[in-house]
C-alpha cells in the first residue's frame, strides 16, 4: 500500500440503480496548452470484437477550478478534445451500464459490475501516469452490505473490500482490474509453492499466493468443496510454470445467475459470469456433476492466461491502445493451448479422473468433428478473423469457419503428443509454456508469429516442421486417432443418441438416419436454427428461420421431431411443411444414414496411457 496525489483522479459512484447508470467524475490537474485529449477504448483485451464502450456515455460536461463550464469537442466516436487550460479541470459524465457480461459494466440491485475499459476515459499523452479511483459507496439503504472486490492497489488509508481510494501505474494497469460492488461471500484460500533454482533441487523458500473465490448474487453451494478443488488447480499452474508465481493475491470475481456463462482474464484476476445452480451443493459431496467441472474448468482456463497471454503475448496486442483492431493469427496459440491445459489440468491434479477428462476431451474432438467450417478455415486465419468472423457469427459459421479455441486445443493436444514421441518422453508442451513464459512473460518480450515453429525446431530440434505447417497453414485433418493410439488411447465413432448428444461418452442407443439441421422449440413446430452442409436438411433445403410444422402428415415438436424422423427408412423420401416469411411451403428430403460424427475416448493400454496421464489412486 502507498500514498500519493496522483495528477489524474477518477471518482466513481452509482449514479441510479434504476436506471443502470455510472457517475464519474475525472479530476486532471496538469495544465495544457493545446488542451487535453480524452478517449475511451474500443475493445477489451481477451474479447477480440470491437464493442464501441463510449456508445454508453450518455452525458459529458467539464469545468474549471472555479466551476466555470467548459466547451468539449466531440472529435469521433470515442474521442473527446478539451479547451486549453492552466490549472485543474474536472470532467463529469454518466455511463449507462446494463450489459450483463464480463466484458462491460452492469449496475442492478444485487451487484454493480465494470470493467475499466467501459468507465475511465484515459487522457491521451499520459497514459504512463499514475493514477488515483475513489469509490464511493451508494447512499440507497438496500446497499448498506455493499462491499469492494478488486484488486486495484490500495491507498493507506483503505483495506481490502472497503470503499476508498485506490491506485493504478498507469492507464493500461488501471483497466486491468475489474471492480465488483455489491453484497457477497468470500472464500480466502492460499496455495504455497515451494520455489528452487533452476535445475536445483533443495526449495529456497515458498511463495505464499493468497486466492479469493467472490461469489456474488446469491448461491447455495458447497464452498469448501469448492475452495479445495480450486486450490488442487491453482497449484498445478503454478508447477506447470516452475517459477516465481507473478501474482501474489488473486480474485476470482464471480457474478452468479440462472443461466449465464462467461470468463475474462485479467492481471491479477478474472471475471466470469455463471448459473449459480450448476455450482456443488453438500449433498453432491462424492459427485462431480457435469456443470460443477466445467466451472473448474472455466476456472483453470482464466486463471492459466495470468500467465499465458496477460503476460506472454503476440508483439502487435502488446503494441496495442485498444482503439482499433489489433489483427494477429496467433490466438490458437493462447486461447487454443490454454483451452488443452484448462481441462488436462483438472485430471493431472486429480481433481477429476482421468476417465473424466477422456470424456470431455472427447466432446472437444466431436464439436470439431462436426464443425465443417475446418475444412475451409485454417486456424491462423480463425486468429486474424476473430473480429469479424468468430465474435461476429451467423448462422453459416458452423459450415465457413473454425474455431480457433477448439482447433487450437486439438492441435495442441497432437503437439504435447507428438513433443513426447519425439524427444522420447524427455520434452512435452509443459516445456513449450515454460519457454513462453522465461523468453517472453517474464521479460515482456512479445511472439512473433512463428514462435512455435522456433521453439519446437530450433530450440528442441525436433522434426515436427510438417505437422506444424499442415495443422497450422492448410485444412487437413489432424492425426489425432494414430497419436492417441500410441498412448493407448481409441478413438471410437458412433452416430448421435439425440440432439443434445454433445458426445464423449457411449450410448445405448443411437439415430438411424442424419437430419442435418438444429432446432428450437416454436409455438408451432419447430424453429431451425443452423443447417450443416451436404447433409438432407441442406440437401432439402432448409433454411436458417423456418418454422418446420410437419413430416409428412404427422406434427412435429422438439420431443417428437427426431423420433418420428428415425422411423423412415434409407433412401425414403418425406415431406417436409414448413412456413417461411409468413408463406407455407412444401419441401422434399431424402432419408440417409446417420453419420458417424459423434467420438468418445476409451483406455486400451494403461502403461502407454500412463507416459502422458499417469494414474493416480487419489483419482475420484
Amino acid at each position: 500500500m502507498s500514498q500519493i496525489s496522483p495528477a489524474i483522479h477518477y471518482t466513481l459512484g452509482i449514479d441510479s440503480i434504476a436506471g443502470h447508470t455510472l457517475a464519474v467524475s475525472l479530476y486532471i490537474s496538469i495544465p495544457s496548452a493545446k488542451g487535453h485529449i480524452l478517449s475511451l477504448p474500443a475493445w477489451i483485451p481477451g474479447s477480440y470484437m470491437i464493442r464501441d464502450f463510449a456508445k454508453n456515455i450518455v452525458q459529458m460536461r467539464a469545468e474549471d477550478e472555479h466551476g466555470s463550464q467548459l466547451a468539449i469537442e466531440k472529435h469521433d466516436k470515442q474521442t473527446w478534445i478539451l479547451p486549453p487550460n492552466n490549472g485543474p479541470i474536472t470532467v463529469h459524465y454518466t455511463i449507462y451500464a446494463f450489459d450483463l457480461s464480463v466484458r462491460s459494466a452492469y449496475v442492478f440491485d444485487d451487484f454493480a459490475f465494470f470493467n475499466g475499459t467501459s468507465t475511465f476515459l484515459a487522457v491521451e499523452g499520459h497514459r504512463n501516469e499514475s493514477l488515483g479511483v475513489t469509490l464511493i459507496k451508494p447512499k440507497q439503504p438496500t446497499c448498506a452490505n455493499w462491499r469492494v472486490a478488486t484488486t486495484l492497489p490500495l491507498t493507506q488509508d483503505t483495506q481490502h473490500h472497503a470503499f476508498g481510494h485506490y491506485l493504478a501505474n498507469d492507464y493500461n494497469d488501471l483497466i486491468d482490474h475489474p471492480i465488483l460492488l455489491g453484497d457477497y461471500d468470500i472464500v480466502p484460500f492460499d496455495v504455497v509453492t515451494p520455489l528452487h533454482q533452476p535445475h536445483e533441487t533443495v526449495t529456497t523458500h515458498d511463495h505464499t499466493c493468497h486466492f479469493e473465490l467472490i461469489l456474488a448474487g446469491g448461491h447455495r453451494s458447497d464452498v469448501q468443496r469448492i475452495s479445495k478443488d480450486l486450490r488442487e488447480l491453482c497449484a498445478h499452474h503454478f508447477a506447470l510454470f516452475a517459477d516465481t508465481p507473478p501474482v501474489e493475491r488473486y480474485l476470482f470475481i464471480t457474478m452468479l445467475t440462472g443461466k449465464d456463462f462467461g470468463g475474462l482474464e485479467h492481471i491479477s484476476s478474472t471475471a466470469l459470469l455463471y448459473s449459480r445452480d450448476d455450482l456443488p451443493s453438500i449433498a453432491q459431496a462424492d459427485h462431480m456433476p457435469d456443470g460443477y467441472r466445467t466451472f473448474l474448468s472455466l476456472c483453470s482456463h482464466e486463471f492459466l492466461h495470468t500467465w499465458h497471454i496477460k503476460r506472454t503475448k503476440p508483439a502487435v496486442l502488446q503494441a496495442s491502445a485498444l482503439a482499433h483492431e489489433a489483427y494477429t493469427p496467433q490466438l490458437w496459440i493462447y486461447e487454443g493451448f490454454t483451452s488443452y491445459y484448462d481441462d488436462i489440468s483438472l485430471a493431472r491434479s486429480y481433481v477429476t479422473s482421468i476417465e473424466s477428462y477422456l470424456e470431455v476431451l472427447g466432446q472437444t474432438l466431436t464439436r470439431l468433428e462436426r464443425n465443417a467450417g475446418r475444412l475451409k478455415q485454417t486456424v491462423t486465419d480463425s486468429s486474424f478473423d476473430a473480429w469479424t468472423k468468430f465474435y461476429q457469427q451467423d448462422a453459416s459459421a458452423i459450415n465457413n469457419i473454425v474455431s480457433y479455441y477448439v482447433k487450437g486445443a486439438v492441435i495442441a493436444l497432437c503437439l504435447d503428443l507428438h513433443i513426447r514421441i519425439q524427444s522420447k518422453h524427455t520434452l512435452s508442451l509443459d516445456d513449450v509454456m515454460r519457454y513462453l513464459w522465461l523468453h517472453h512473460g517474464k521479460l515482456g518480450v512479445g511472439t512473433s508469429d512463428d514462435i512455435i515453429h522456433h521453439i519446437v525446431l530450433d530450440v528442441f530440434k525436433l522434426p515436427l516442421e510438417q505437422f506444424l505447417q499442415d495443422a497450422l497453414c492448410s485444412t487437413k485433418e489432424l492425426p489425432v486417432q494414430p497419436l492417441l493410439a500410441d498412448f493407448g488411447i481409441s478413438l471410437q465413432r458412433r452416430a448421435r443418441s439425440d440432439a443434445n448428444d454433445l458426445g464423449g461418452k457411449p450410448a445405448n442407443r443411437v439415430q438411424s438416419n442424419q437430419f442435418g439441421a438444429a432446432f428450437k422449440a416454436s409455438e408451432t413446430g419447430v424453429s431451425i436454427t443452423q443447417v450443416s452442409e451436404n447433409t438432407p436438411a441442406y440437401h432439402a433445403g432448409l433454411q436458417v428461420g423456418d418454422q418446420l410444422i410437419s413430416l409428412d402428415d404427422w406434427q412435429v415438436t422438439t420431443g417428437n421431431l427426431l423420433n418420428i424422423y428415425g422411423q423412415y427408412a434409407k433412401d425414403a423420401q418425406v415431406n417436409l411443411f414448413v412456413l417461411r416469411h409468413q408463406r407455407l411451403k412444401q419441401l422434399t428430403l431424402k432419408i440417409e444414414e446417420a453419420e458417424l460424427d459423434t467420438l468418445y475416448l476409451t483406455i486400451s493400454d494403461q502403461q502407454k496411457l500412463n507416459l502422458w496421464l499417469p494414474n493416480n489412486d487419489q483419482n475420484r
